[in-house]
């Protein structure tokens, strides 16, 4: 059972992160429109939900190793997505959520339509 305090204190921290959500996200937006300019880019990064590997997302995305692999370190150098300890990439921002995927994009990266 919460107390009062925690009950207060959650709230808060509530309100803060709604007000957050808003101040960042054309910084975020602006973020992953520079290291996602193409579609291929950005379907790649939208699969790396913790459930695809780097060679289901190259194969989805017809990418060679390399510039999946490259594309996960970028992501993760600049904070868009993390690492594991198992040494799996995840992106830390759903593209859909930015307008940022086109339909066929999302239906390749397993989006809903």
């Amino acid at each position: 059972m919460q107390t009062q305090t925690e009950e207060k204190l959650l709230e808060v921290l509530v309100e803060m992160r709604n007000w957050l959500r808003i101040a960042v996200r054309e910084p975020v937006r602006a973020a992953l429109e520079a290291a996602l300019p193409d579609a291929k880019s950005r379907a790649a990064y939208q699969m790396f939900d913790g459930s695809s590997s780097v060679e289901q997302v190259r194969v989805a995305c017809k990418m060679s190793p390399n510039a999946v692999v490259a594309l996960a370190a970028r992501c993760t150098s600049i904070g868009l997505m993390e690492a594991t300890p198992e040494k799996k990439r995840i992106r830390l921002f759903d593209l859909r959520d930015f307008d940022l995927l086109e339909t066929d994009e999302a239906s390749k990266a397993g989006g809903k339509e």
